[in-house]
């Protein structure tokens, strides 16, 4: 027999902790607000909303990172059978702390009061529909890899901001990654009596000041120029004569790496880009970041990523090992270039590479396959070795002939888990 869902939780029964959106500005709905407030013996919200209710007689505490903190004051109101309300702005489920709380405290101790979202009001205003919206929160976390992912994949993209990452320093990053091809839409203090919105150019849009209270959606003006699949041909790519990885062994090596949707990737001597390009289309919350030395082969990538909208991968132009010190651990190591300066980078990316993830080599010449091999089984590292050879058939006296490619060795190794 199937286990049974917990009974769903009746809008009147008592219940310890109320999670309450605001909605956009004061309440939509006061009288249940202050239903709901005047019954709680403890009022919990973000320093700003907290001003807004100055007549509560019980405990208030401020929201703020990290939450660990508040949890355990609230874990002992709860012990102590006190009676608990969250306000939140926004909807509780949307970005918000509801969820979290229910699966601190289980769906029976917790009841959520759902109000209008930021992204809803904005959507409104510009009469989109925002369930086509893609939507990204830069609040209080420090990974933007999931907003350039959403950049190469949708024409709308909501971003909730903070304090490090404000309007101005997120057109920056765009301008940056060469995503000019959005332009910025920034609404600020919704649902307030100052509230106000209008749209902006990146260029602008980096030199003003905003309200800390905003939310920013980014409209894509134009279609990329190459729409970007799994396998495309060489000549889709810009890129040195010979020195791009072929569509077979791109999608041998892709199949090797066994990306999960997260992970970051290092895509070192990237050439053209073409791996970490591809690559991106399976990592939707993850990023790339492709690491080339020749300056000619960086502003390749660059175009390639803009003619493709990868928006996901980051160019860095360094000489390697050094230049990947102070890169983010990565989950997934492709390595295609650097094995002339001798053990240094295997030891680098060895080291670096996260526990748990692979690293997958691309090579032609047998002494480099010899050189990786006796590294990874140095470390006690499984490996496994793949040849890759394909022949394009090509015309000949009226008929058709196969002409073989080089062939490529593919080694690839999962670093253990401890």
């Amino acid at each position: 027999m199937a286990p049974s869902s917990p009974p769903p939780v009746s809008p009147n029964a008592p219940c310890r902790v109320d999670v309450v959106g605001l909605g956009q500005g004061r309440c939509t709905d006061l009288d249940h607000c202050r239903r709901v407030i005047h019954a709680a013996d403890v009022l919990v919200a973000g320093e700003r909303i907290l001003t807004e209710f100055p007549d509560f007689p019980g405990e208030r505490l401020v929201i703020k990172a990290p939450l660990s903190s508040i949890l355990e004051k609230l874990d002992q109101a709860r012990d102590a059978g006190r009676r608990v309300v969250v306000l939140v702005g926004g909807d509780p489920c949307f970005f918000g702390i509801g969820p979290l709380l229910v699966r601190r405290w289980g769906r029976e101790n917790v009841r959520l009061h759902p109000a209008t979202t930021t992204l809803q009001a904005a959507a409104a205003l510009l009469g989109i529909a925002w369930q086509d919206v893609a939507t990204v929160s830069l609040h209080g976390r420090n990974r933007a890899t999931p907003l350039f992912a959403a950049l190469g994949r949708h024409s709308w993209v909501a971003v909730y901001t903070d304090h490090v990452h404000p309007p101005a320093t997120l057109a920056a990053m765009l301008l940056e990654r060469g995503a000019d091809n959005f332009r910025m839409w920034v609404f600020e203090n919704l649902g307030l009596a100052d509230q106000r919105w209008g749209m902006f150019p990146l260029e602008e849009a980096q030199t003003n000041a905003f309200s800390p209270l905003n939310l920013v959606l980014l409209e894509r003006l134009q279609e990329p120029k190459i729409r970007l699949t799994l396998g495309m041909s060489e000549h889709d790519y810009v890129h040195e004569q010979g020195l791009i990885t072929k569509p077979m062994v791109r999608a041998a090596a892709l199949a090797a790496l066994s990306l999960e949707p997260e992970n970051l990737l290092w895509d070192l001597g990237a050439g053209c880009g073409s791996v970490g390009i591809e690559a991106g289309l399976l990592l939707p919350a993850g990023g790339v970041v492709a690491v080339e030395k020749e300056a000619r082969r960086v502003a390749m990538i660059r175009k390639n990523v803009r003619r493709t909208n990868a928006f996901w991968v980051h160019v860095l132009h360094g000489r390697m090992p050094d230049c990947l010190t102070y890169l983010p651990e990565p989950d997934r190591i492709f390595l295609g270039g650097g094995l002339s300066q001798g053990d240094s980078l295997l030891e680098t990316v060895c080291t670096r590479l996260r526990p748990g993830g692979r690293l997958v080599a691309a090579l032609v010449l047998l002494e480099s396959l010899e050189q990786v091999r006796v590294h990874l089984d140095r470390l006690h590292w499984p490996v496994e070795l793949l040849q890759v050879q394909a022949s394009h058939a090509t015309p000949l006296a009226g008929g058709v002939r196969l002409n073989a490619l080089n062939p490529v060795f593919l080694i690839s190794s999962r670093k253990p888990d401890s």
